[in-house]
């Protein structure tokens, strides 16, 4: 798998955030990116762009953490933890999204818009409709403040959808790939009981390469996850994750 610069900065200082404040000198990404043959120059250039477009800043000389515009993303990352904490019982409503009377030319705006969409969960029924399961903690309030945090236009309605007719409600289930995402969660926890198994007999090089690849895949699928309720998923079969991939950073980077 190829990793890019950009990248290697932008998780590990993800990752710093809960081992050692987010804050990390061009040293250590540099020592970071070298477990993938990345040349300093390649990080520094990354570094450069990443502050131009305002996902890094600089707290110090020589130091870097994540910037304001990287900021509500890695919250939702960090959020992976939690995640099952989030998941309520469901009435069987549904949380309703309604964007066909928002601009598409605002190519920008667009990408704010599905990305916020995709990151909780909700697919497109209707042209410009877009449903999700009601079971999310704290609710309608809380879904809409969240999605307007991640990009959503601040205008868009989000509101509870319940009593669809019947060939509705079952286009409305069938949204999600559910047997897919059941084999999901059972491919990667086994893969990574298997990692955790021979991570401390590889060289230290070779854990952090693998811990970043592994799970850099199994965090992005649980922060994609639509976390959908029974009978929509087997909720016995969401994967859990565990801390181990940081503490090999902490180690690699030589950080207290």
């Amino acid at each position: 798998m190829n990793v890019s610069a950009k990248a290697v900065v932008l998780e590990v200082l993800s990752a710093g955030e809960s081992i050692y404040k987010g804050v990390l000198p061009v040293r250590s990404l540099v020592q970071a990116a070298s477990v993938f043959d990345i040349a300093e120059n390649s990080v520094r250039v990354a570094i450069v762009r990443l502050r131009a477009e305002g996902l890094l800043e600089s707290p110090g000389r020589g130091e870097y953490r994540l910037g304001p515009s990287a900021q509500v993303v890695n919250d939702k990352i960090h959020g992976w933890r939690s995640v099952s904490s989030r998941v309520g019982g469901w009435d069987g409503s549904w949380a309703a999204v309604f964007t066909a009377d928002l601009s598409r030319t605002d190519r920008p705006a667009l990408r704010r818009r599905l990305r916020a969409l995709r990151f909780l969960g909700f697919e497109e029924l209707k042209p410009g409709l877009f449903l999700r399961p009601n079971n999310l903690t704290p609710g309608i309030d809380g879904i809409r403040d969240e999605l307007v945090a991640l990009g959503l236009d601040t205008d868009a309605p989000v509101f509870r959808m319940e009593e669809l007719n019947p060939e509705q409600e079952r286009g409305a289930r069938a949204l999600w790939d559910s047997p897919s995402l059941e084999e999901t969660y059972c491919k990667l926890h086994g893969e990574l009981a298997v990692s955790m198994e021979r991570l401390e007999e590889l060289p230290l090089n070779d854990s952090v390469r693998e811990v970043f690849l592994l799970g850099r895949e199994g965090i992005r699928h649980v922060v994609l996850d639509p976390l959908l309720p029974e009978p929509l998923v087997d909720e016995d079969k969401r994967s859990s994750y565990c801390d181990k991939g940081l503490n090999l950073w902490a180690r690699f980077l030589e950080v207290d």
